[in-house]
């Protein structure tokens, strides 16, 4: 077993010092699940490694994996365009939405809060423009709706069904789009002025995905090992590639930059890290997933608490902490 104790060490401090009541983190490597701990309790539940917690936006390299098996078929292009998966998308556009702009925030689509009670597609068909498709970067979760549009047109099966088949291949079968999980309850929705419950009923995408820790750790492992249960490696390669790096950024969070390639997000400053080559995924609610492919090593951490970097959750000290280990 490798020695993760330093890793450990840092998720067990977040909960010793409040900034989040639970923790689960996990490491693995291209061979397999290394450790998995859970620490703290949160209103009388023992945190436990078996926990399902909202994923939230480390969904969409989930979903842009999905997506990205249709590509590799030859069903899908990543210049396709979504008008021509959803009919009436984009009245009054000029421009052309493509699923690489889609799956790497640059599509201009003006995004309608997670909690809106719209469905999810009538929602995206109406949705506004905020730019040029491809001229900027701004996050976008309404996106990820798009890319499932595409993905159903060039497969014939529901998003969620392909997505689930995925988890399967890739020895994720915790992962759901459905509450019967009984994941933690999320911190801060309040302050946020965030209706959860709402959220949850979307079963979005790009943010709605509920699952542990092994989930992600399996997923991982298969990514590390280039197995090509997932997507071929030339699949992975090409969502790797940072899309970004040239194109301003609309944001309302500066630090940490981060470039993104096709779902997955890159550091922007890697002079920061022990480790160079990293890529995964943030979650609003304080989940992690990150590979570092360098050190042959994926990471979870999981929690429940929104804006975690404004409590003083540091993942740069976790990556460094990682790639020692």
């Amino acid at each position: 077993m490798v020695e993760t104790g330093h890793a450990a060490d840092w998720a067990r401090k977040q909960v010793d010092l409040n900034r989040v009541p639970v923790a689960v983190m996990g490491i693995a490597s291209s061979q397999g699940i290394e450790d998995v701990m859970a620490f703290g309790s949160d209103d009388g539940r023992q945190a436990t490694a078996d926990d399902h917690f909202a994923l939230f936006s480390v969904t969409k390299p989930i979903s842009a994996l999905t997506v990205m098996r249709q590509v590799e078929l030859g069903r899908l292009s990543l210049g396709a365009s979504l008008g021509d998966a959803l009919p009436g998308f984009g009245t009054g556009r000029t421009d052309t939405v493509t699923l690489e702009q889609l799956l790497s925030h640059r599509s201009g689509i003006s995004d309608p809060a997670l909690d809106d009670g719209t469905p999810l597609r009538e929602a995206l068909t109406s949705a506004g423009q905020s730019f040029f498709a491809g001229s900027l970067v701004q996050y976008c979760n309404i996106a990820f709706e798009g890319a499932a549009a595409m993905a159903e047109r060039a497969d014939g099966r529901p998003f969620e069904e392909q997505l689930l088949a995925l988890a399967t291949d890739t020895g994720a079968h915790g992962l759901t789009f459905g509450t019967e999980c009984n994941p933690h309850s999320i911190h801060g929705t309040d302050a946020a002025g965030l209706d959860v419950h709402a959220m949850y009923k979307n079963r979005h995408p790009g943010a709605g995905l509920f699952g542990t820790a092994t989930d992600l750790l399996n997923l991982g492992s298969q990514l590390l090992r280039d197995s090509g249960k997932a997507v071929r490696p030339a699949t992975l390669a090409a969502m790797r590639r940072p899309r970004t790096t040239e194109v301003s950024h609309i944001t309302t969070r500066p630090r940490p930059l981060r470039h993104t390639g096709l779902g997955f997000q890159m550091p922007a400053n890697e002079s920061e890290l022990f480790a160079q080559g990293i890529y995964g995924h943030p979650g609003w609610s304080g989940t992690e997933w990150w590979m570092l492919p360098e050190q042959d090593r994926c990471v979870v951490f999981l929690t429940n608490v929104l804006d975690t970097p404004d409590c003083g959750v540091d993942t740069n000290e976790l990556f460094n902490a990682v790639a020692v280990s």
